[in-house]
């Protein structure tokens, strides 16, 4: 998939529709609920990304991939491998995407970046924040409900 959308001349589309197709509902959701100050802080917050030359598509996209790579790391068979998970995703995911950018410049109509490969990186070191966050809530909810069955 991510392979496809870097060589795809057509990701205006995917851009028109993400602004078009959930921009739009999501700002009338939150204008209807008047919920507009979450509204001006996601604005902020894209205005933001967009002057730090960040692309939000690159760090969905490697999100995506950084949440993949940890789980097929953390899946392997090398005690290695499954202990720096995270590490090795961000590692493997970040080559990637800088040789992707490299296999953009032999195109005619797509354009490599540098702050595309930093927009990428930023997406990996997300997901394994993201999945190492998440790996702890899990622990400490079980760690709980452990108790509450000791307890009874």
């Amino acid at each position: 998939m991510v392979f496809y959308l870097s060589v795809s001349a057509g990701v205006g589309d995917l851009k028109h529709l993400l602004k078009m197709g959930l921009g739009y509902p999501l700002r009338n959701v939150l204008l209807a609920n008047d919920l507009s100050s979450v509204m001006d802080f996601l604005i902020a917050s894209l205005n933001a990304v967009q002057e730090a030359s960040i692309d939000p598509g690159h760090v969905g996209i490697y999100f995506g991939l950084g949440i993949l790579l940890y789980f097929m790391f953390l899946s392997s068979k090398n005690p290695a491998l499954v202990r720096y998970s995270a590490i090795c995703a961000v590692c493997i995911g970040t080559a990637y995407g800088i040789l992707n950018e490299i296999f953009q410049t032999l195109l005619p109509y797509r354009v490599a970046s540098v702050a595309d490969a930093f927009s990428n990186l930023i997406g990996l070191v997300l997901a394994q924040i993201f999945v190492i966050l998440f790996a702890l809530m899990l622990k400490a909810i079980f760690k709980v409900k452990k108790k509450e069955l000791n307890v009874q």
